[in-house]
């Protein structure tokens, strides 16, 4: 599956190096760790060229703020959570 992404992004050239390597989840079947940060790096700058694609195409508008979030309103008949964690006098 490693092998068909990398070829989906036009990535043949990379050797994955598969093997069993030690991570912080202990071992696993992975990719050589010199790899992953080429693909991270790709990933990158493939990530800031369709930035600048899209804020070509005006997708972007420097300084325009996004919109708040709506609050959900309470469902009905549930007791409102004090804010200060007392309840009903218990401390």
């Amino acid at each position: 599956m490693d092998t068909a992404v990398a070829e989906a992004y036009g990535w043949g050239d990379l050797a994955l190096m598969h093997g069993v390597r030690e991570t912080p989840r202990g071992p696993r079947f992975t990719i050589a760790p010199a790899v992953q940060t080429e693909i991270l790096d790709r990933l990158l700058e493939l990530n800031h060229a369709r930035y600048k694609e899209e804020q070509e195409a005006g997708l972007h508008v420097p300084g325009a703020k996004k919109k708040a979030s709506h609050k959900r309103a309470p469902k009905p008949g549930a007791d409102p959570k004090p804010e200060d964690g007392i309840q009903d006098g218990i401390f």
